[in-house]
């Protein structure tokens, strides 16, 4: 061989086999990750210190890789028995709740990271806070109505604050009145609640609660309530510190005691002394004069005064009573709120006597009729309208005497009677074509012209609801509706 080329391949083995001596060097421990705050030390005292809701960030740096997450810890000092805690991100907001009955505190905040091989920082960054409790607040929040008198149930609503954070308040209490009176315990999760007496006979009492939307009452009650008289309730919240915030009012509002079982519902839109006054005359001609009056749309101020803050709390104030007696001039006013509010009244075995003007725009599909005795109203050409012959009105019940208008109705819409209901009183009517204006006489109208019905219990066959779509008011011009009347609550079974 060659001794050139023999040469050149001795040397290049030598320099290979320093190459991969070079190469393959002596291997380095993987190095642990340091961690930092962005604070490293914080100088507050008194009111200046952070409230208990506190926001921390923090970094770290791995000389060999990469920092695969983070674990903190509030134990001080640091030891082998502290609990440690993960966490992904760079960053993150904690309740730091003082001990119960201290209102400040000072809280070690510790955090080391790991690296990509689960290295942990053997030196973690730590930094103190120096925290101050908030007093928490609360106040009472307007209902959509909020009554200024009420029979004994009302309903209230409320809000707690605390700028340590929402999670920060544990619950409240509630008193009726005198906040010397021992308080009820309400959990943090209860702003609203219907408080119902719990004996209307007393002059003071104890009230049951219904919190939130829940139909079943809590166990526990509300002491103070004051019947015929003026209430507040009175509410503070508690933090999970137990720091408590001073007593609020709720706005005054007067409770009173039901006189009887039998309530007048005045639901005109405007006041209507006339027309409680007729029915009141015509309840103490019965021997009924301890009778209560509900005047559901008057307004004092431009707010509704004696309607109910929501449905729920307006059926329990009906359930009180086993006759109701309602008149109003707005047919779908009354029939909307009667259908949502009268359910427990009826299945209670109660009584009504409903009488609504008709207005003409009423839809005589409307589904608010679904619970009287018309399943819809009798309907005929939009040119047509139906009209009184001779003002008089003949009864399909035995005893019941005719009766006369004296007052001219201009719209008469005949009730289609659903299942389960009868009709009491047929008026005279007569047809006008309003389009083509022919002269009178107008032709009689030969269709249904039931403007009283009853309505009958399909289990028992007993009747339960008298509806009128003309006010009893108006139909005395025979000088005989005390005769009526009569008959109308004996139907019901007074």
């Amino acid at each position: 061989m060659n001794k050139k080329y023999l040469f050149l391949g001795l040397l290049a083995i030598t320099f290979w086999s320093a190459c991969k001596n070079s190469l393959l060097g002596d291997l380095k421990a993987n190095q642990a990750p340091d961690t930092h705050t962005i604070i490293d030390k914080i100088v507050r005292s008194g009111t200046n210190r952070f409230p208990s809701l506190v926001s921390i960030r923090w970094w770290g740096d791995d000389p060999d890789g990469y920092i695969k997450g983070y674990e903190y810890t509030f134990d001080y000092p640091i030891s082998a028995a502290s609990k440690w805690k993960a966490i992904t991100g760079n960053d993150s907001t904690f309740s730091l709740t003082t001990p119960a009955g201290i209102d400040t505190a000072d809280f070690h905040f510790s955090i080391r990271a790991i690296d990509n091989r689960g290295l942990k920082d053997e030196s973690p960054a730590s930094v103190i806070y120096p925290v101050r409790n908030t007093i928490p607040t609360v106040a009472f929040k307007q209902g959509v109505y909020n009554p200024l008198k009420t029979f004994p149930v009302v309903r209230l609503y409320w809000e707690g604050f605390d700028l340590d954070g929402a999670d920060n308040i544990s619950g409240y209490e509630v008193v009726w009145n005198d906040t010397t009176l021992a308080p009820t315990a309400l959990s943090a999760s209860v702003s609203s609640a219907i408080f119902e007496a719990k004996n209307i006979a007393a002059a003071t009492t104890n009230s049951y609660i219904y919190a939130n939307s829940n139909v079943t009452k809590l166990n526990t009650e509300v002491a103070g309530m004051k019947i015929n008289a003026n209430n507040n309730l009175y509410i503070r919240v508690i933090d999970i510190s137990g720091a408590k915030s001073n007593w609020t009012a709720s706005y005054t509002f007067f409770i009173k005691r039901p006189s009887s079982d039998k309530l007048l519902v005045d639901a005109y839109t405007s006041p209507s002394s006339s027309a409680v006054q007729f029915y009141n005359q015509r309840m103490i001609l019965q021997g009924y004069s301890d009778a209560d009056t509900l005047r559901l749309f008057e307004k004092v101020g431009g707010s509704y005064s004696q309607l109910s803050a929501d449905i729920a709390t307006q059926t329990k104030i009906f359930s009180l009573f086993k006759l109701i007696v309602w008149f109003g001039d707005n047919t779908a006013n009354s029939l909307f709120l009667a259908q949502k509010s009268l359910n427990t009244f009826i299945s209670n075995n109660g009584k009504l006597f409903m009488a609504n003007t008709m207005q003409n725009l009423f839809d005589p599909n409307s589904t608010l009729l679904g619970f009287t005795p018309a399943q819809n109203l009798e309907t005929y050409k939009d040119s047509l309208f139906l009209y009184q012959i001779d003002s008089l009105a003949n009864s399909n019940k035995a005893g019941f005497p005719t009766i006369k208008n004296t007052l001219f109705l201009p719209v008469i819409k005949p009730l289609l009677l659903s299942p389960n209901a009868y009709s009491i009183y047929t008026a005279h009517l007569s047809v006008k074509d309003t389009k083509n204006f022919p002269p009178p006489p107008y032709p009689l109208w030969i269709g249904n012209s039931t403007i009283i019905a009853g309505l009958k219990n399909p289990v028992t066959n007993a009747p339960y609801f008298v509806y009128s779509e003309v006010e009893l008011q108006n139909l005395d011009g025979l000088n005989n509706i005390d005769v009526m009347w009569d008959y109308l609550l004996q139907e019901l079974g007074y």
